[in-house]
C-alpha cells in the first residue's frame, strides 16, 4: 500500500507570504503543539508525497493552526477568516476540492483554536478530515466516523533518564541530551 498510496501537499513557495504557515519549519519543534509540525516535516520527507496530484489519493492542507495563533496578522481571532479564504482559493484554482467537497482532504490541528478555525467553513468541518491530537477529541466538531488521532507530544529539554529492561533482566540507562544526540 506504501508504494501506491499518494499524498498531495499544495504547494507554496519559500517567498510566499505565509510560508512560516504552509511550509514545514527548519528547526525541531519543542512545546505541546510540536506534534502538528513534526507531523508535517515527517509528512514532507516521505514517500507518501507525490507531486503530481492526478496520482494522488489525499490532498493534505498544510496550514498551521498553531503558526496561524501565533501570527500577528492572523493571530486566534483571525483564524476562521485565514481558513475561509484558503479554501475559497484552492477550490478555484485547482479541481481536486471540488470534486469531493473536500473528502479526500485532511489538515492537522493540535491546538484548541483548530476547535473553532472551521466555524466559517461548515463543509471543511463536514467533509476534511482532521487529524487532532487528544485535547480535541470531545469537541463537537470532531466526527468519529472520519476523523482521526494524533498523538500529542511535548519534546523535553534537558538530560533525562530512563533505564530499559531487558529480557536478560540487565538495566540499560539511556541519558537523552537532546531529542537529537543520545548517549548510551
Amino acid at each position: 500500500m506504501q508504494n501506491k498510496f499518494k499524498i498531495y501537499v499544495y504547494p507554496h513557495k519559500a517567498d510566499d507570504a505565509f510560508a512560516n504557515i504552509f511550509l514545514p519549519v527548519d528547526f525541531n519543534p519543542s512545546g505541546n503543539y510540536a506534534s502538528e509540525s513534526y507531523f508535517k516535516k515527517a509528512l514532507m520527507k516521505s514517500r507518501l508525497i507525490t507531486h503530481d496530484p492526478t496520482k494522488a489519493d489525499f490532498f493534505f492542507l498544510p496550514f498551521s493552526i498553531a503558526r496561524l495563533r501565533h501570527d500577528s496578522r492572523v493571530n486566534v481571532h483571525g483564524i476562521q477568516d485565514f481558513i475561509k479564504e484558503y479554501i475559497s482559493n484552492i477550490s478555484q484554482k485547482y479541481p481536486y476540492w471540488n470534486r469531493t467537497n473536500g473528502a479526500d482532504h485532511f489538515y492537522v490541528a493540535c491546538h484548541s483554536a483548530g476547535r473553532t478555525a472551521m466555524d466559517k467553513v461548515e463543509h471543511v468541518q463536514v467533509n476534511a478530515i482532521q487529524v487532532v491530537c487528544s485535547s480535541s477529541y470531545y469537541v463537537s466538531s470532531h466526527v468519529a466516523h472520519k476523523d482521526v488521532s494524533l498523538p500529542q507530544i511535548w519534546p523535553r529539554q534537558g538530560n533525562l533518564v530512563a533505564p530499559i529492561s531487558v529480557e536478560r533482566g540487565d538495566q540499560l540507562s539511556c541519558t537523552y541530551q537532546t531529542p537529537r544526540s543520545v548517549e548510551r
